[in-house]
């Protein structure tokens, strides 16, 4: 694998832990309930998809413009796994070790933005009481319940990294294999 492909996925997932690290400390310091808004969820969604895009079309250009699937999904898969893990930890570390009061405050506000989504479901009754006691009992700021929706997001993100990579290959890049008759 190419060392600039692997430094400028490196370099641009750093780049963005610090943004997404300030969106959640501007947050904190602003106001805490938009960190459970749905636009909120958008524009980093929309962020880290962009920091991904530029650090592929940045390698496909260090490299001299020929680059495989492969040497196009890496910088991408790198920039949000780096920046989605090293923001997930900043803002574990703001709302569960430096001020647990007002991650309590975040978590109810998660659980009734949860109960209100169960709420609208379509399901029976007990189905919707029984859902509604899961969300009671978990943890949404917990560090497990982070990391593994950290993971989660970096899997669905990757769905968008596959598309890009597509994109930024070559075409020839499976063309020039041989025909067999």
């Amino acid at each position: 694998m190419n060392q600039t492909i692997k430094n400028i996925g490196i370099k641009f997932g750093l780049f963005l832990a610090l943004i997404l690290s300030l969106i959640n400390v501007g947050i904190y310091f602003y106001d805490y309930n938009i960190m459970a808004s749905t636009a909120n969820g958008f524009i980093l969604l929309f962020v880290i998809i962009l920091f991904g895009l530029i650090s592929t079309a940045l390698s496909k250009y260090k490299i001299g413009g020929f680059i495989t699937f492969k040497e196009a999904f890496t910088p991408y898969i790198l920039t949000i796994s780096i920046g989605i893990i090293i923001s997930t930890i900043v803002q574990f570390l703001i709302y569960s070790v430096i001020d647990p009061e007002t991650g309590e405050l975040l978590k109810e506000t998660l659980r009734n933005m949860y109960v209100e989504q169960i709420m609208k479901s379509n399901g029976t009754q007990e189905e919707i009481a029984a859902s509604i006691a899961e969300v009671q009992k978990t943890n949404p700021l917990a560090f497990g319940g982070l990391i593994s929706s950290s993971v989660i997001r970096i899997a669905m993100l990757s769905v968008a990294g596959i598309l890009i990579a597509l994109i930024f290959r070559n075409r020839s890049e499976f063309s020039n294999t041989p025909q067999t008759k």
